[in-house]
This record gives C-alpha cells, structure tokens and sequence, in this order.
C-alpha cells in the first residue's frame, strides 16, 4: 500500500509540476527564439505554468495513474476521506458565517452529520464515510443553498485575495526590479532580477513620496532604488555630455557614498567624504559583456576594492579615463549616489543628490539572472547584494589579500 502511494504521489507531481512547468519552459524559449518577447522572463514562465497546471488539474481524472482502477483500494479511500474533511470543513466554516439564516432544525441535522462523518473519518469507516458524505450534500443543498458558490465565484475570489496580497507586498515590503545597464557591474549585471526591501527606511504613501513613517536611516555604502529626481543641478561641462532631467522619475540603482551634511569629491578616480579618502586598491581586471548600441561586446575594465562604511565592494573604472569633481556638499535629507561602473554611469555626479523620499528601498538578493547575451545564470541566483564583502575569483582574491589598507 505504502508502495503505491509513493507511485501515485510521483505521478501527482509529474502531472501537475514537472511537465506544465517543462512546457511552460519551452513555450517562452519558443516565443523568445521568435521574436514574440524580447527575452526569457520568469514572469512569462510562471504565468505560462499556472495556466497549464490549472488546466491539467482540471483534466486529472483522465489522466493515467490519478486514480487507482481498485474503488476500494488504499489510495481511493484516501482520496474519499480527504474529500469529505474538505466537505466539513466547507459546512462549518459556511455555518459559522451564515449561521442566522439556517433553521434550527437545519443547524440540528448538519451539527449530527458533522459530527459523525468526523467520527467516520478518524475510524476510516469507508463504507459509512461515503453515505454520510452524500447524506451531508443532500442536507447541504437543501438548507444551504442560499450559500452556494458557482466554481467560476470561487476562483474569482481565490484570485482576488492572492491579487491583493501581491499588490499590499509590492506596494509595502517587497519590489522586484529588474538591471537594464551596466552602470553596477560587477556588483550587478545586465538581466539580474532584484528584490528591495521597501519597508526598511518606512512606509511610504502608495503612489508618492511622501513618507507615512520612517525606520532606519541610509548608510554609507548600501545600494539603493530610487527615483531619479527631476532638477538642474549638473555642472556646466558636464551639461553638454548629459541631460540632468533625462529620465527623471525613472527607477535608478546606485550606491549611497554621501550622506545628509557629507561633503564629497572626487580627484582623479580617488573619491574623498568629508576630506577623508576612502580605501581602495585594485585587485586584477574584470571582463564583461557591454552594449555598444549595436551589439554586445566583452569588455575589460580595471578591477578596484573600495571601501566604505561597513562594506568592501567592487569599482570597474575604465583604461585611459581618470574622473574629477570638485567638493559637492550634500542637503539635508537628501544623499549622494554613484554606480560601481564608475566611467559608465548616470548618477549624482551629473544631476545632483537624490532626496531620501525618493528612495523605494534598499537592495536585497539577485532571485533571477538572465544575463545578455549569456543566457540563465544559476550562480548568481540567490547572491546577497549587501554582503560584507563582494564576489572575486581567485585571482582577484588574491589581489585583495595585498591590499594592507583594506583590512
């Protein structure tokens, strides 16, 4: 008995898992190979595989292997004793609720067939289960039918709930983003899927700015969503390179290197805070793929370990380029934000701090990596962006235990 309902469990999760999520898989790469959608999202997977898992669960009683052709056999009895605690269950739970519109002598006759199908079913009495149970539907729809649900109702309220709970986490705890440059390589690639954390500097108004309560404060060092803000702060020669109001009100990413009464310069490629210069030392280079406009293309960038606050994270600065900026204080409430990709980044340098009622939240985990041109990236799913320490290969690594001003 134990045997076959290992068997049938195997095939429950062949059925309604493994082979709608496979042809899930394949119906997207299809569509991404196509032209259809740009690229392998998962969230086109996973809506593609809850459809088809519906589907299949709806269809499960002609498919090989659900049930046991035995009526009387183990798995079958199980199956019957599962449908009729989910049967209680349901008359309880609508009793509860609608309890004043049931006449005495219908709440006397359901609180009996209650209680001894429950009994049937602790004593797995098979043969008085199932006559109970058509008993308890025949008296269900005879004094609850004011309470009847169509399928269509249920799944339309089962959605609603599930649609509300998503939309309450996104708009207060969590937010999935999704790296469209590579102004924080290596830190964060082209194609990783992020998770913010919205709740941990407080609760913002939905559809605003505007802060209901705050909780921890911004530190040096943390990487951050926020929206761009709108202003003409960007220095005179800087102006005719970039737009200080382009994209503004867009979501950025970057890192928090000033905080609110912070003064912060830069001399050729060494940033100071406060006049203090911040530790750093290159370990090695880094190649990455990077789009020219027309194509990817691998690129080879210098490879530095900086240091600020309580964290050691990577800076690519490019070959031949050294950056410079005078003394920029920062404004209360507000902070000031660079990208790891130093020389390829949009930030503070060219439109000015960023309030801190613009910041969403901070950045917690990659939970997804479908990097360009690669493709799927299993090493990086999973990988904490606020680590204490980054990422290196060997060679790297070892470059950063001859770093004596960083330990």
């Amino acid at each position: 008995m134990q045997l076959k309902s290992v068997v049938y469990k195997f095939w429950y999760t062949i059925w309604f898992v493994v082979l709608p999520l496979v042809i899930a898989w394949l119906i997207v790469d299809v569509a991404a190979r196509v032209g259809a959608i740009e690229e392998i999202e998962i969230w086109y997977v996973l809506l593609c595989f809850a459809g088809l898992a519906f589907a299949t669960y709806s269809a499960r009683h002609k498919f090989p292997f659900w049930q046991d052709p035995e009526p009387s056999s183990e798995h079958n009895r199980g199956l019957r004793r599962k449908e009729a605690q989910l049967a209680v269950g349901h008359v309880r739970k609508t009793l509860r609720k609608n309890g004043k519109k049931v006449t005495a002598k219908g709440k006397t006759e359901l609180e009996a067939l209650l209680t001894e199908l429950e009994a049937s079913i602790a004593s797995k009495d098979d043969e008085r289960l199932a006559k109970q149970l058509r008993t308890l539907e025949e008296k269900s729809e005879r004094h609850l039918a004011f309470a009847r649900k169509s399928a269509g109702r249920e799944y339309f309220e089962s959605i609603g709930v599930a649609v509300l709970i998503a939309v309450l986490l996104r708009l207060f705890v969590f937010e999935a983003f999704k790296i469209p440059s590579e102004s924080m390589v290596p830190t964060l690639m082209v194609g990783d899927h992020i998770f913010v954390n919205k709740y941990l500097y407080g609760l913002s108004m939905p559809f605003s700015h505007s802060r209901i309560v705050r909780f921890e404060k911004p530190r040096h060092g943390e990487v951050v969503v926020f929206i761009k803000p709108e202003r003409d702060l960007g220095y005179r020669d800087l102006r005719l390179i970039l737009d200080p109001n382009e994209l503004g009100g867009k979501d950025f990413i970057k890192r928090i290197v000033g905080l609110p009464g912070d003064t912060v310069e830069m001399r050729d490629d060494v940033l100071f805070v406060n006049g203090k210069e911040l530790p750093r030392c290159r370990v090695g280079t880094q190649v990455y793929r990077a789009n020219t406009g027309r194509a990817w293309q691998d690129k080879e960038d210098e490879l530095w370990i900086e240091k600020h606050g309580d964290y050691l994270y990577t800076v690519l600065e490019s070959r031949g380029q050294v950056q410079s900026f005078p003394p920029m204080a920062v404004p209360d409430d507000e902070v000031f934000v660079l990208g790891d990709n130093r020389d390829n980044s949009n930030d503070s340098r060219y439109w000015g701090s960023v309030p801190l009622d613009n910041i969403k939240g901070r950045a917690m985990v990659i939970w997804w990596s479908n990097l360009r041109p690669y493709g799927f990236q299993w090493d990086r799913v999973g990988r904490s962006i606020m680590r204490p320490n980054p990422v290196l290969n060997q060679v790297q690594s070892e470059g950063l235990a001859r770093c004596p001003n960083l330990r």
